[in-house]
């Protein structure tokens, strides 16, 4: 659920409709030129590896590795990039999701899911 919801919040595909219908080069991005354009790609990817440095924080076990504690930084930058490139791969194994079926995928699917999470985190604390 985090992994996906962040991908929509970073508007990557499957989940860039807002870039979807200005498809020329780079939708309300074209106006920019040089350095500027620049700035706008080098926030999109910097917003790609905060979300890989929380999901490997807080969901993959962070500094945790299978063999050795003191290698603590080097297995989260490991799992840092391992979710950056399951990040960009996404962008070219799903195709791009229409608006209905964003809010069929958002109704249909990713509610229950939560809610399913929701209570079961609720029953396994109470009990």
């Amino acid at each position: 659920m985090f992994f996906v919801a962040g991908l929509a919040e970073l508007q990557r595909p499957p989940f860039d409709a807002p870039l979807a219908d200005a498809e020329l080069v780079m939708g309300p991005l074209t106006e920019y030129g040089g350095m500027r354009f620049a700035m706008f790609l080098l926030a999109e990817y910097a917003g790609i590896v905060v979300l890989a440095a929380l999901t490997a924080v807080l969901f993959l076990g962070g500094w945790v590795g299978p063999w050795s504690d003191q290698l603590g930084w080097a297995w989260t930058l490991v799992k840092i990039v391992a979710v950056s490139f399951l990040v960009i791969w996404a962008r070219v194994a799903y195709p791009r999701l229409r608006e209905d079926q964003v809010n069929a995928l958002a109704w249909k699917v990713l509610v229950p899911v939560a809610l399913a999470q929701i209570t079961l985190t609720t029953v396994l604390v109470v009990w």
